[in-house]
């Protein structure tokens, strides 16, 4: 089964969840149930590198910034590199 088509078989399901819901943002309400679980899983996989996962993604790393904010994702530091001591 494709991709394309497991999303199109969950749209059904959702679009009924949300309009018993009575959402009236139906649209990005929808969007963002994708759009949330897309982005936290790049960035874990990136390492938290906000510049490799919006590149990946297609977006600029502030357009990345600026939907985890609106969507309540807390962006991971990134590693601190400590030097070590010269003995």
């Amino acid at each position: 089964m494709t991709i394309a088509r497991i999303l199109a078989d969950a749209v059904p399901g959702l679009v009924a969840e949300l309009a018993a819901a009575r959402s009236e943002r139906l649209y990005r309400e929808a969007l963002e149930l994708l759009e949330r679980p897309l982005l936290a899983h790049l960035l874990a996989s990136t390492g938290g590198n906000q510049l490799r996962a919006a590149r990946m993604l297609g977006l600029n790393r502030n357009t990345l910034r600026k939907r985890c904010r609106m969507l309540g994702l807390t962006l991971p530091r990134a590693a601190r590199r400590t030097t070590q001591p010269v003995a």
